[in-house]
């Protein structure tokens, strides 16, 4: 029994057939089970997840050298280039089942999760240090869950749940063993309590700002293909922190050190990874699953951090770290194993 048949998608339909087996989706040529698209979705989070730890490497590096705002416009204004050469041949067509719902959702994502919400992000970072503040970012997949069960009524298994839970407790358990080793500044361990204050202030609107993000990107991207969802979102963010930085007179000096050839490769490279195919792999993945499994298995990205660390930077990881991982990659295994309920 059919129930349900949305826009065209690129000249093809998106059927969802409810049969008393099993859900199943038609996309284009391919038929896709429920299994499959949640399949799908959570090997897009964790690629995501992936994609974002390399990033943030290499944004570190250039990090003394770029104001926060600045790496922000940039990479965005970057991801932007890329994804216009790859939406030119078919990029109006791409966009024509946008509706005005869809467009004022991924909007209102693009502004409120990657405009203010990585705005707060670093300045959380900048009061709190990077535990504390990776820290509170754990709450974002609970924070997201929250507000998808109530206001987009999603049901999620109790194992689903219990992996989530296990992920983030792992995720959580890596980054404080690890917290000591980010913090060398000696001042940075005795901060003035209205420092804390405000940065947990900021810190904790990240939080909701990203949750809610995601929640408009999960509703923006229901009639649209991920990659020119992807487009809308940082074109209505760029659009944010320009007219964000004419307000305080100070855009040309946001982008200003870019004018180093070095740092520019630096900084391309790592928004193609992160800004471009990390942000689309999270829009893919809430495409395709839950917004709060996406969120739950994006917030992963500290975990492969780990073997970067000794491979790429040759730092040393300890068992507790690794006990850690393997609590998180247990979690994830969980929920791998609850999609055969839905």
């Amino acid at each position: 029994m059919i129930t349900k048949v949305s826009r065209s998608w690129h000249n093809s339909h998106v059927v969802l057939c409810q049969t008393a087996l099993n859900r199943v989706i038609f996309t284009r040529d391919l038929l896709i089970t429920s299994f499959q698209s949640h399949l799908l979705g959570a090997v897009a989070a964790l690629l995501s997840a992936l994609c974002w730890a390399v990033a943030a490497i290499l944004f570190r590096r250039i990090g003394d050298r770029i104001t926060a705002m600045g790496i922000n416009l940039a990479k965005g204004l970057a991801a932007m280039l890329f994804m216009a050469v790859l939406l030119l041949p078919g990029f109006y067509s791409g966009l024509a089942s946008l509706d005005t719902n869809s467009l004022a959702a991924l909007a209102l994502s693009g502004i409120i999760g990657i405009c203010f919400g990585d705005t707060l992000y670093f300045l959380a970072l900048m009061r709190l240090g990077a535990r504390r503040t990776l820290l509170l970012g754990s709450l974002i997949p609970v924070t997201t869950a929250l507000i998808a069960v109530i206001f987009l009524d999603e049901q999620i298994s109790a194992l689903a749940w219990l992996g989530m839970a296990l992920a983030i407790a792992g995720v959580t358990y890596v980054l404080w063993q690890r917290a000591p080793q980010e913090n060398t500044q000696p001042h940075s361990q005795f901060q003035p309590r209205e420092k804390y204050r405000s940065g947990l202030f900021f810190g904790l609107l990240f939080v909701v700002a990203n949750a809610l993000g995601i929640i408009a990107t999960k509703i923006g991207v229901a009639d649209i293909p991920a990659l020119e969802a992807t487009f809308v979102r940082q074109a209505f963010a760029i659009a944010g922190l320009t007219f964000w930085g004419l307000m305080v007179r100070d855009l040309l000096g946001w982008v200003s050190p870019l004018r180093d050839g070095k740092l520019l490769k630096i900084l391309l490279v790592a928004s193609l990874i992160g800004a471009l195919l990390g942000t689309w792999l999270s829009v893919v993945a809430l495409k395709y699953t839950y917004a709060a499994v996406a969120a739950t298995l994006n917030s992963t990205s500290p975990l492969f951090i780990l073997p970067l660390a000794v491979f790429w930077l040759k730092e040393r990881v300890n068992w507790r770290e690794i006990a850690g991982a393997l609590a998180a990659v247990t979690g994830i295994g969980l929920y791998f194993s609850s999609l055969s309920l839905l």
